[in-house]
């Protein structure tokens, strides 16, 4: 009798332990799909680089550095800069001495400590470095580490720019030392892996395919609402619509993450399926001349190409009244710039025609060609449409429009190696199409950017004029702000009256998202922070 009783409890207890781990098994089920659930696939229009995404480089998406690393101070959009990892700060009268106070109890993702060390370790990555020569907060005369979380900065300059600077998306973050390693290479230190401060940290990447980011659990600030965030790398804008279309993706768009070609933004509006999100940019799109070819050298030809364009046409006949034509090289609203000091040129082809005769430029055997010399004006129109999808309708039209006025362009359109190389190192190019930088650059970081001379190509992205690079040099050093604004009355008419540049178009930022899925969707402050990634959540 004992005996079936012991028989009995042994019974009960195994079908009660089955129960259990049933529960358990659909518990661990049930956590699994609420996590997955909670994962957000977006589209990216290139590969992630984060083997290479060292907080002291220029490898990879921008976006994705402001994903992972911190700075001191943040960009808050309208000229407002707010504390990040520094909670407040001191600048000295001469604008030369800064003292920050750190924020306390901050730690990197990988569980290190941050603190006036580490802010130190970072600093002499990139500071007095001529890679980085377009920064005025390159220039460091010194900088120590008071406390432990005190840090004094010291610069060569008191340019008036610094504090913005360091809202930068790159190099001007903080990465855990522990991810450099001793290396017998050129600089004695190898990047392993990226590591910083941010709301996220990578989860997986597998190179041109894709790549993941998860909470950071150590992050000090607010939480992220979602588990993961998968980038699926689509290099064609055309697939990146259809993978939105059928749910592969949920959200499609940012000017650094994955345009949206305007005939898709306008289907995907036309459907009523997807929440469409546009903002305006402080960015241009401009054509930039090689100086070193004979013709531009010429005033009346630079000013002549200007002429020949309809830049109103390409907003409202090419992409139905979205962005605006160009006028100035920088859009209204940039600070410091003016009608009076920031203008361009209105489409008149009659006048590009006339400026082009009194260059020397005439068509002498009826090929439509205009020639001086025997030296025809045909030029190499050199741009990119993986990051910019729009740019091929665009110089299409730009070349239709040169055409008319006995200009010949041929269109060489490489991918982002090539069109970065040819731009930004070997100058081979006749005209470029380029954009300016956007948000907190504009206006100081974009002109060091188009008119200084790079260490990379030894020439100025845009054009060299060594009395206006001293111009510019003088505004950015500038503390008064009425002589700040006359000295830039100087420099923007400058480059407006002589035609430096052949301003194009003013675009917007877009996104369309998956609404059935995603809820609290907010475009960022800015390109580089395009999206308020924290506040996205799945309903």
């Amino acid at each position: 009798m004992r005996k079936n009783h012991l028989i009995i409890s042994i019974i009960a207890l195994l079908l009660c332990s089955s129960l259990f781990f049933a529960g358990c098994s659909k518990s661990d089920s049930v956590g699994r799909e609420e996590q997955k659930a909670k994962e957000i696939v977006v589209a990216i229009y290139r590969d992630g680089a984060i083997d290479k995404l060292d907080a002291a480089s220029y490898d990879g998406p921008h976006f994705l550095y402001k994903m992972i690393y911190e700075g001191l101070v943040e960009d808050g959009g309208e000229g407002k800069i707010l504390p990040q990892l520094a909670t407040s700060w001191e600048i000295s009268p001469d604008g030369k001495t800064y003292t920050f106070k750190l924020r306390q109890g901050v730690k990197f993702s990988d569980g290190t400590d941050f603190n006036a060390n580490a802010v130190i370790f970072n600093l002499k990555r990139w500071v007095n470095n001529d890679r980085h020569a377009i920064l005025t907060s390159v220039n460091v005369e010194s900088m120590e580490a008071v406390d432990d979380y005190t840090v004094k900065i010291v610069f060569k300059n008191g340019a008036y720019p610094i504090l913005t600077e360091l809202t930068y998306p790159r190099p001007v973050r903080f990465l855990s030392p522990a991810s450099i390693t001793n290396s017998a290479g050129k600089d004695g230190e190898k990047f392993t892996k990226p590591v910083g401060t941010g709301p996220w940290m990578v989860e997986s990447y597998t190179k041109e395919h894709e790549f993941t980011l998860v909470p950071n659990p150590y992050y000090w600030g607010e939480k992220p609402k979602v588990n993961k965030i998968t980038f699926k790398v689509i290099p064609d804008a055309q697939a990146r619509a259809l993978a939105l279309q059928s749910g592969e993706i949920d959200i499609l768009g940012g000017d650094l993450i994955g345009k949206i070609p305007m005939e898709n933004l306008l289907e995907l509006k036309k459907s009523g399926k997807f929440g469409i999100y546009t903002k305006r940019t402080m960015c241009s799109y401009f054509i930039a001349f090689n100086q070193n070819v004979d013709a531009f050298k010429d005033k009346n030809v630079r000013q002549a190409m200007n002429y020949a364009i309809n830049k109103t046409s390409i907003a409202t006949n090419l992409f139905d009244n979205i962005g605006a034509g160009a006028n100035g090289l920088y859009q209204s609203g940039v600070p410091y710039t003016t009608a009076e000091n920031n203008f361009g040129f209105a489409n008149d082809k009659e006048k590009a025609k006339q400026l082009l005769e009194a260059a020397g430029y005439r068509d002498t055997d009826g090929d439509g060609i205009r020639e001086k010399g025997g030296k025809k004006l045909e030029f190499n129109f050199v741009l990119s449409t993986g990051e910019f999808p729009e740019w091929k309708q665009m110089a299409e039209f730009i070349q239709s429009e040169f055409s008319a006025v006995g200009i010949k362009v041929n269109l060489n359109v490489l991918d982002k190696n090539g069109y970065e190389d040819a731009t930004m190192n070997t100058k081979a190019f006749d005209i470029a199409l380029m954009r300016t930088s956007s948000d907190s650059w504009v206006p100081h970081g974009s002109l060091l950017e188009l008119f200084s001379i790079l260490v990379t190509s030894k020439a100025a992205k845009a054009w060299y004029d060594k009395e206006l690079y001293s111009n510019i040099i003088t505004t950015l050093n500038t503390l008064n702000e009425k002589e700040r604004q006359e000295n830039y009355d100087k420099v923007f008419k400058f480059i407006s009256e002589e035609a430096l540049t052949i301003p194009i178009y003013y675009p917007i930022t877009s996104f369309a998202v998956n609404t059935n899925k995603i809820q609290g969707f907010e475009i960022g402050v800015n390109s580089y922070a395009p999206i308020e990634w924290q506040k996205i959540n799945v309903k």
